[in-house]
């Protein structure tokens, strides 16, 4: 693996946590607004039993799914809120990362100019690089 691809792999994975980060948090947000409405709907609608069955059902999916978004958004945290503090640092790698691709680039196809006839003298014309 080139050195290029680890550092670009770590540049992609705060991209993607960042992204990832935002949509936990945006589920999170959407759970307990759905949580609201169907607690809302038991506390004042005139519900029969068998639709405050089904709201009951479908307030444990909800919450259920709220717990799984926020559990991500705590582990996500840290790292969205890193890469977020050291922006600074992040466009370092970037640029790191660009001097590094251009190294690999120059040393993919080297190329040298002989500087003297020493080679061509020793094999009798024949020799080159």
């Amino acid at each position: 693996m080139k050195y290029s691809e680890q550092i670009s792999g770590f540049l992609n994975f705060l991209r993607d946590v960042q992204l990832e980060y935002a949509a936990a948090v945006d589920d999170e947000k959407t759970a307990g607004d759905q949580t609201q409405d169907i607690l809302h709907t038991l506390e004042l609608g005139e519900n029969s039993y068998h639709a405050n069955a089904k709201l009951a059902i479908a307030l444990k999916s909800v919450r259920q799914e709220r717990r799984r978004a926020k559990d991500r958004t705590q582990v996500l945290y840290p790292i969205a809120d890193w890469a977020r503090q050291n922006q600074r640092t992040v466009k370092e790698l970037e640029r790191l990362l660009g001097d590094v691709r251009k190294a690999e680039k120059n040393t993919e196809f080297r190329h040298y100019n002989p500087k003297t006839d020493i080679v061509s003298r020793t094999l009798g014309g024949g020799g080159a690089l």
